[in-house]
């Protein structure tokens, strides 16, 4: 009997939205159009997280560095989520800072125990592998471009062993940026 293949997982990853409830819309009905079901915000701003699961998304986030909620105990400034057989580390950004509490973990030591790092705050898209590790920057979403780079956001095309990854403009849709990152079998 043939094992059957794990079906593939569509998730999509947006940072810095700066309460752009247009782009937000907009972003969020070309998720739904593709199947989208998971949303990963990744701060600045945390309140946008209701706009987006209003319109339909299943949303996970931490806030930003200037969010309220970043200094809020209650709530997680970092997290760690399983989706389709990977952990991704959710963080507004990719070090700690001053704004950090004491029990804040540091991305680059925690990204030893996951699969990618997850993480905006620079307003600029990127997809790079560190020590076997994803680092994955959605952009913003603006509305407009932003220290140099237009409004963009990311999907994970997530399997157990193969993560495909593509940054999107949020105006057309059109990819930007495309990696592909392989993790060995015996993790």
């Amino acid at each position: 009997m043939a094992l059957e293949e794990e079906a593939e997982m569509i998730v999509g990853v947006v940072s810095d939205t700066h309460g752009n409830r247009e782009g937000m819309l907009l972003l969020a009905k070309s998720l739904r159009s593709l199947g989208v079901k998971i949303l990963l915000h990744l701060g600045d701003d945390y309140q946008d997280l209701a706009t987006l699961a209003q319109a339909g998304l299943e949303v996970i986030g931490v806030p930003g560095l200037y969010c309220p909620a970043y200094r809020d105990p209650e709530v997680p400034n970092r997290r760690v989520v399983e989706l389709g057989g990977l952990k991704f580390f959710l963080t507004h950004t990719e070090t700690r800072t001053a704004y950090d509490g004491p029990d804040d973990p540091d991305p680059e030591l925690a990204c030893y125990e996951v699969d990618a790092v997850l993480f905006g705050h620079t307003h600029a898209p990127g997809l790079e592998e560190r020590q076997g590790v994803a680092w994955i920057n959605p952009g913003h979403l603006r509305h407009r471009t932003d220290r140099g780079h237009p409004p963009s956001f990311a999907l994970l095309h997530i399997s157990p062993l193969e993560l495909k990854v593509q940054v999107h403009g949020l105006a057309d849709g059109l990819p930007l940026q495309k990696k592909i990152f392989r993790f060995p079998a015996q993790r």
